[in-house]
C-alpha cells in the first residue's frame, strides 16, 4: 500500500509540475518565434550567416560540456556527500578548458570562414562556458525534485528578456552582437534566477573516483547525443554536392516545415522525460506502461499535424513558402510521412537512457548513421524526391531496431506501441480520408481560402472521430491537463503496454 501510494505521489507531482512546465515553455517558444521574426527585419543576411559560423564549434564543444554529469545527478538514486562538491570541481575544470579553446579558437574560425570579424565575437562568445558550471546543479537538483514549474518560469523569464535584448539591440543597429549579446544575458539571468530560487554553496573538489561512475554513464550519452546531432549535418554534407545548391535548399526548406511540430513540442517535453522517468528506473514494468500512456497522450496531438500536413502540402508550400518551391511539394509529403516514426524513436531515446542504457541510445545512433548515409547517397542520384524517400525509409527502419533493443530494458514491442496509438492512428487516417474528399468535392483550390477549408475540414473530422469512437482516451487526457483531484491511475490501464 506504501509502494503504491509513493507511485502516486510521485506521478501527481510528474503530471502538477508538467502542466506548468508546458504552459512556461510553449509561451517561451510563442515569443521566441515572434522575436526571431521581428528581428529578421533590423538584421542582414551578413549577419544571420556569421552566427551560424560561430554557433557550428560552439554546438560541438557544448556537447562536452557537462560530460553527463547533469543527467547522471538526475539519474543517481542516492547523492554522496562528495559527489556536489567534485562534480562541481569537474565542471569549472571542463569548461574552463573548453573557454580557452573556444576563446583563442577565434582566430582559427575567422580564418576557416575567412571572416576576420569572427575572432572577437568568438571571444565573447567564449564567456558562455564559464557560465555553465553554476546552472548545471541547481537545475539538476530543479529535475530530481521534479520542480518543472521553477525550471520552466526560469526559462520563461531568460527567454523573454534574452528575445527583448535582441530586438532592442538589433533595432539600435548592433547586428550580429544583438545575437551575441541576447545569448550571454539568457545564461547570466538563468544562473542569477537559479541562486534565488535554488540557492547553493559549494566549495569545489577534484576527487576523480568520486564521479568516476558519473563520468562513465555520463560520457555515454554524450557519446549517444553526438552521433545523433552529427548524422544528419553529416548527411547533408555528403549529398550536398550530388543535389546542388538548388535542389539541397528545396529538401532542406521541406525538412524544416516536416520537422517543425516535433521539434518543438520536443523541446517542451524532453527536459520532463529524463527526470520523470528516472523515477522508475526500479520498476520497469511501469515505466513500459507510463511509455505507452505518454507515447498514446503525446501522439493525439502531434499525429494529426504530421499526416494533415502531407494532406495539405500541396496548398500549403505555395501560400507559405511562395509558388517558387513548389518543388518542396512531394518531398514534403513524404517527410511528413516519416515524422510518425522519428517521434517514436525521439520519445524512446530519453526514456532508454534514464533506464540506465545509455548504450543502447548509442547503438540506436549508430544504426541511424550506418543506415542513412548509404540511403542518403542513393536517393540523391534521384534528386530531392529521391532523398526524402530515403529519409522515409531510414526513420523506419531505425524507429524498427530502436523498438527492438528496448526489449532489454522492459516488455515493449512495436505491436504494443501501435496499439497505444491506434486512437490517434485511426482518427488521422479518418481525417485524411476527409481532407481528400473535401479537395474532390470542392475542387483543389489554390490561395488562403483552399488551405483554410482542409484545416478546417481536417480538424473537426479528427474531433468528431476522437470524440465519437474514443471518447474515454480524449476525456482522460484532457482530465490528465486540465483537472485536479482525480488519481492517475483511476485511468491508467485503459493505454496499458
Amino acid at each position: 500500500m506504501d509502494e503504491q501510494q509513493n507511485k502516486t505521489e510521485i506521478i501527481n507531482k510528474i503530471l502538477s509540475g508538467a502542466r506548468w512546465s508546458i504552459v512556461f515553455r510553449l509561451v517561451a517558444q510563442i515569443i521566441s518565434w515572434v522575436s526571431t521574426i521581428v528581428v529578421v527585419r533590423f538584421i542582414t543576411p551578413d549577419d544571420y550567416g556569421l552566427n551560424t559560423m560561430l554557433r557550428a564549434p560552439l554546438e560541438l564543444l557544448l556537447l562536452l560540456s557537462t560530460l553527463g554529469l547533469d543527467l547522471a545527478l538526475i539519474r543517481a538514486k542516492n547523492i554522496e556527500q562528495d559527489d556536489l562538491p567534485n562534480i562541481f570541481g569537474w565542471l569549472l575544470l571542463i569548461n574552463g578548458l573548453l573557454f580557452l579553446a573556444y576563446f583563442f579558437g577565434g582566430s582559427l574560425i575567422a580564418a576557416y570562414f575567412n571572416e576576420p570579424s569572427l575572432e572577437q565575437l568568438a571571444k565573447a562568445l567564449a564567456f558562455i562556458f564559464l557560465l555553465i558550471p553554476f546552472r548545471v546543479i541547481p537545475n539538476a537538483i530543479l529535475d530530481r525534485h521534479l520542480k518543472f514549474k521553477f525550471k520552466s518560469l526560469i526559462e520563461l523569464i531568460t527567454g523573454v528578456s534574452a528575445a527583448i535584448t535582441t530586438l532592442l539591440l538589433a533595432i539600435k543597429g548592433a547586428g550580429i552582437w544583438a545575437l551575441v549579446a541576447g545569448t550571454l544575458v539568457s545564461n547570466m539571468l538563468q544562473i542569477i534566477l537559479l541562486m534565488i530560487l535554488e540557492p547553493w554553496f559549494i566549495v569545489p573538489s577534484l576527487n576523480f573516483s568520486a564521479v568516476r561512475r558519473m563520468m562513465a554513464f555520463g560520457g555515454v550519452l554524450v557519446l549517444g547525443g553526438t552521433i545523433i546531432k552529427v548524422t544528419e549535418s553529416l548527411a547533408f554534407l555528403l549529398v550536398g554536392p550530388i543535389l546542388g545548391a538548388e535542389l539541397l535548399g528545396i529538401f532542406v526548406a521541406a525538412f524544416e516545415l516536416a520537422l517543425l511540430p516535433l521539434s518543438k513540442i520536443m523541446a517542451v517535453i524532453n527536459p520532463i522525460i529524463f527526470p520523470a522517468f528516472s523515477k522508475f528506473q526500479d520498476q520497469r514494468d511501469d515505466a513500459a506502461h507510463y511509455l505507452g500512456k505518454s507515447l498514446g497522450i503525446i501522439s493525439l496531438g502531434m499525429l494529426p499535424v504530421m499526416v494533415g500536413t502531407a494532406c495539405i502540402a500541396p496548398e500549403f508550400v505555395p501560400v507559405v513558402l511562395g509558388a517558387k518551391w513548389s518543388a518542396a511539394v512531394t518531398p514534403l509529403i513524404l517527410l511528413s510521412i516519416s515524422m510518425p516514426f522519428r517521434m517514436t524513436t525521439s520519445f524512446l531515446r530519453p526514456v532508454i537512457n534514464s533506464m540506465g542504457r545509455a548504450d543502447l541510445t548509442v547503438r540506436s545512433g549508430l544504426a541511424g548513421l550506418a543506415v542513412l548515409l548509404p540511403l542518403a547517397l542513393i536517393g540523391a542520384n534521384y534528386g530531392s524526391i529521391g532523398l526524402a524517400v530515403a529519409v522515409l525509409a531510414s526513420e523506419l527502419i531505425v524507429a524498427f531496431y530502436t523498438v527492438s533493443i528496448c526489449r532489454a530494458v522492459f516488455n515493449i514491442s512495436f505491436t504494443k506501441i501501435g496499439q497505444c496509438l491506434y486512437p490517434a492512428i485511426v482518427s488521422s487516417v479518418v481525417m485524411a480520408g476527409c481532407v481528400l474528399g473535401a479537395k474532390y468535392i470542392f475542387g483543389q483550390q489554390a490561395g488562403i481560402e483552399g488551405l483554410i477549408i482542409e484545416i478546417g475540414v481536417g480538424a473537426a473530422s479528427y474531433f468528431l472521430t476522437l470524440r465519437t469512437f474514443y471518447r474515454k482516451r480524449l476525456v482522460d487526457t484532457i482530465e490528465l491537463f486540465f483537472r485536479r483531484g482525480k488519481s492517475p491511475e483511476s485511468s491508467a490501464h485503459s493505454s496499458a503496454l
